[in-house]
């Protein structure tokens, strides 16, 4: 008997904005979409600028800190799932910042 009790369909479509090629999952967000790797980025851009901000903006004080709180949950328990990714981020981002924070430089003293 088989193991495999579908189809395995590859979809192919093709960008409606470059006409570039890509090949998705089936039935995901991005093949209905329709549009490829290059041209998400601007897409979310202004996604980001014409849609989440406003909303989040009429949002109040006290609703603001609820999402964040909800937000910061799962970001927990992401880093419980990926602990070397969060350590090579946390490693980055450390050399990455640690002049920026530095209360004072050392100076030679008098002998």
């Amino acid at each position: 008997m088989s193991k495999h009790f579908y189809k395995d369909i590859k979809l192919i479509r093709f960008c409606k904005k470059c006409g570039v090629e890509y090949r998705p999952p089936r039935f995901s967000f991005f093949a209905s979409l329709r549009l490829c790797w290059v041209c998400r980025r601007p897409y979310y851009e202004k996604w980001y600028k014409e849609r989440f901000l406003p909303y989040w903006n009429r949002q109040t004080p006290e609703r603001k800190k609820e999402i964040k709180a909800q937000k910061h949950v799962v970001w927990l328990k992401w880093v419980e799932v990926n602990k070397e990714k969060r350590r090579a981020q946390a490693l980055l981002s450390y050399h990455k910042n640690k002049t920026k924070h530095k209360g004072r430089r050392h100076r030679k003293t008098a002998l």
